[in-house]
């Protein structure tokens, strides 16, 4: 691997903050060398970032990022509506070629909008197969990855090859990770995301995170507390009773968790990741990420879906920061008082898209800020835009401004995959066709299905729908 000089950029290294440096960065063997001013380095690829914004790539810790063939679909759903069109009906007719298209697309949608590092909650598991290439859409991409092998039993509604036997979903979690993450040093790693931790019976949560810790999983993402939908199954409460609070527990969305239950995570060392667009869309509570972080809790964003918004990191931010601020602002305002300042700051939430978001996932001595001797994840982000002139603070640009488009340049591990703001790895005009048509094939079979008869019968499963 050449050796890559990053120069005459405005840096954010996040790692102590998000003060701005001018530094030049020294890229080796897909490490940061070196970060400081005038370096030189012979035989270098030279990369020019004057006029652009250098910092670390996103790290975006819950999508479930076989949807992307479904954009658009889920536009004015409530979580009820996801449940019974996303879950119980659309997945259905996903063959294992559309998982592998879906996560594929879908990942290179979120290099180009400068996300090096996913989590991907994958509940598209129809078959084994399917397993296998929605590994495989990952790995191609060239994008960091934790791909959390899903339980979720989908509804069998279309033809598939599904093993007779029950406990195959168990079995081929054990076999693909041997084929695929056994011993390996590569940038997709292994985690598990049970079946649904809230609405499973607790027994069989337990022996699937156990099966996850004996499989050495990164991550276990687990869906919880999700506002007024919460089932009452208390089960930070109850994995602490039972030894089971670990660090490597990743709660997802956690609007109605008590203050209790954010110290228990917090001591557990686990992780909780925000998608403030569903939350706030769905119904699923106010977002928790800064009452957690208030907590001292490692909290992350998420983009959660692209069937209904974009796959970047940028409305995550605006939209947890703004919601929070209003929240408060409405707080003085409910008292006849206005606010002499606001509260939180933009670099609260750039930090979770960046830093933060690595700690959730305990990766942080890898990735999330720019620092010697870290994995060189790193973006540049073109400040010369209508948009983004005059870019006087950097992390404004970056949290109020910024698009997918302003970013130029994307590394993962020190490979160049995105550069003059073309992936580089990727010919989307040739595989367009081919993705259009498997969201066309998709959408047939689900037209086929009698909706309003499928939410009647899955009604009872949240009581509190009105």
């Amino acid at each position: 691997m050449t050796k890559k000089l990053i120069k005459n950029g405005r840096v954010l290294t996040m790692a102590e903050g998000a003060k701005e440096i001018a530094a030049d960065i020294l890229v080796e063997n897909g490490r940061i060398a070196d970060i400081a001013p005038n370096l030189a380095a012979d035989g270098a690829e030279v990369i020019d970032a004057a006029g652009s914004i250098v910092m670390p790539g996103f790290v975006d810790t819950h999508r479930h990022v076989w949807q992307t063939q479904l954009r658009t679909v889920a536009t004015d759903w409530s979580l009820f509506d996801y449940f019974v069109e996303m879950r119980l009906s659309y997945s259905t007719f996903y063959t294992a070629e559309d998982a592998y298209l879906g996560n594929y697309v879908g990942a290179l949608e979120a290099v180009d909008a400068g996300v090096t590092t996913m989590v991907d909650h994958c509940h598209i598991l129809n078959t084994p197969e399917h397993a296998e290439e929605a590994v495989r859409g990952l790995q191609e991409s060239g994008l960091r990855s934790i791909f959390c092998y899903g339980t979720f039993p989908n509804e069998p509604r279309a033809p598939m090859n599904v093993p007779d036997d029950p406990g195959w979903r168990h079995r081929t979690a054990r076999e693909l990770h041997a084929k695929h993450f056994s011993g390996s040093k590569g940038l997709t790693h292994f985690g598990f995301a049970p079946s649904e931790a809230e609405a499973m019976p607790f027994e069989d949560l337990v022996a699937e995170i156990k099966l996850a810790r004996e499989l050495g999983a990164a991550a276990i993402s687990c869906h919880a507390a999700m506002g007024a939908y919460a089932l009452g199954a208390d089960i930070v409460e109850k994995l602490h009773k039972e030894g089971l609070l670990g660090p490597d527990l990743l709660f997802v969305h956690g609007a109605a968790f008590t203050d209790r239950e954010l110290d228990l995570i917090a001591e557990a060392g686990a992780g909780i990741s925000s998608t403030p667009e569903t939350e706030l869309q769905m119904g699923m509570g106010f977002p928790v990420a800064h009452r957690a972080t208030a907590h001292g809790v490692k909290t992350g964003l998420g983009v959660d879906i692209v069937s209904n918004y974009a796959g970047d990191m940028f409305m995550p931010m605006r939209l947890g920061l703004q919601s929070t601020r209003a929240t408060r602002n409405a707080e003085y305002e409910a008292r006849g008082r206005a606010p002499a300042i606001i509260t939180p700051d933009a670099e609260s939430v750039l930090r979770m898209a960046t830093l933060g978001g690595a700690e959730a996932i305990h990766m942080e001595k890898e990735i999330g800020s720019l620092e010697k001797g870290k994995s060189a994840d790193i973006i540049i982000v073109s400040t010369e835009a209508m948009h983004m002139t005059p870019a006087f603070d950097a992390v404004g640009a970056m949290v109020l401004n910024a698009r997918p488009t302003d970013i130029s340049t994307v590394l993962v591990a020190g490979n160049v995959v995105k550069r003059d703001g073309r992936l580089v790895h990727a010919d989307w005009p040739a595989l367009r066709g081919k993705f259009a048509a498997s969201a066309e094939r998709i959408m047939a079979g689900f037209k086929t299905l009698d909706i309003p008869t499928i939410a009647d019968a899955a009604r009872p499963i949240m009581p509190h729908l009105e």
